[in-house]
């Protein structure tokens, strides 16, 4: 049984991007393509007469959607399915049998915090499969993929899923480590030195165990890494402008929040330039077990991961 591919469909732009891209990777991965189109019960409160038309449009949306993911790529199998409900609640349910669920997004600018109300953020945080969020006027000339690490099992599902990538498409894979310290009042220059270098130590052993798990499972891999001294969503989408692919962990929340990403997540998706895909910690395997290295370049002299001391601040 081939494995499949979720796309939310809806008529615009953004869906369109999101159609594309989905079909390439189901062409160069083997998979199917279910094109998913979501009926907003919202529409119930209208008339009988009305409901109708809607429903028209909606199908013939659905077949031309259809008709246009099968003029890109004929080999993947393309199959639709039409729902009733609220989308992202709609998809996040199909996710349960898919291996991917992917959905478009316009570009939005950069904002902090979290939003409960967005509807794509809302599906990333609660589909069971990896979501793929591609912005409308992504290129497919990039290369590399990016992942951010830090220290949860989210991260290292990323780190995973990255490396499988990164190794799949040959392509690098880069890995990117963000801190960056509470501003501080006064003169504190000395506490603030000390305090830098205990964070770089810790992003730099970060590092070291997380190239190590993945030169473990995927030896051939070119591995690149940075250190970045930056807000964390800022640095990820800077790191990531070039990049083919870029990969973030986020663990799952319960109660309240349950339906909200972390703050990291939402910021990256409200400023994504380049397809950007979430994997969930709890759902995904880990790269394997963490082996404690010294952080010496010596350790990987002559291996085939390259450039694991390019640590950048700005």
């Amino acid at each position: 049984m081939k494995a499949n591919i979720l796309v939310g469909i809806d008529g615009s732009s953004p869906s369109r991007a999101a159609v594309r891209w989905a079909v390439t990777r189901a062409a160069a991965t083997g998979s199917a393509v279910t094109l998913v189109q979501v009926l907003d019960d919202e529409w119930g409160t209208i008339g009988a007469e009305m409901l109708a038309e809607v429903e028209r449009g909606a199908r013939r949306l659905v077949d031309a959607e259809a008709d246009y993911a099968r003029s890109l790529m004929p080999e993947v199998p393309i199959t639709v399915t039409r729902l009733r409900g609220d989308p992202m609640i709609e998809l996040a349910i199909a996710s349960l049998d898919a291996e991917l669920v992917v959905v478009g997004t316009h570009k939005t600018g950069f904002l902090h915090g979290r939003a409960f109300g967005s509807r794509s953020l809302q599906l990333a945080a609660s589909a069971h499969s990896p979501v793929a969020v591609i912005p409308e006027a992504f290129s497919s000339a990039g290369r590399g993929i990016v992942v951010g690490i830090d220290d949860s099992s989210a991260s290292h599902a990323a780190v995973a899923f990255g490396a499988d990538e990164a190794e799949r498409s040959s392509q690098e894979l880069v890995l990117v480590r963000a801190w960056k310290l509470p501003d501080l009042h006064g003169d504190h220059t000395g506490a603030l030195s000390e305090a830098e270098a205990r964070q770089q130590a810790s992003a730099e052993h970060l590092m070291m165990d997380a190239v190590t798990a993945v030169h473990l499972s995927h030896p051939a891999l070119v591995v690149r890494c940075r250190s970045m001294r930056r807000a964390a969503a800022e640095a990820l989408v800077d790191a990531s402008t070039t990049a083919n692919l870029l990969v973030i962990g986020s663990s799952r929340r319960h109660g309240i929040e349950q339906n909200a990403l972390g703050s990291v997540s939402h910021d990256v998706l409200l400023n994504l330039a380049i397809p950007t895909l979430i994997v969930h910690g709890d759902d995904q395997a880990e790269i394997g077990t963490k082996v404690p290295v010294p952080v010496s370049e010596e350790k990987y002299s002559g291996s085939e991961l390259h450039d694991v001391s390019e640590w950048t601040s700005s």
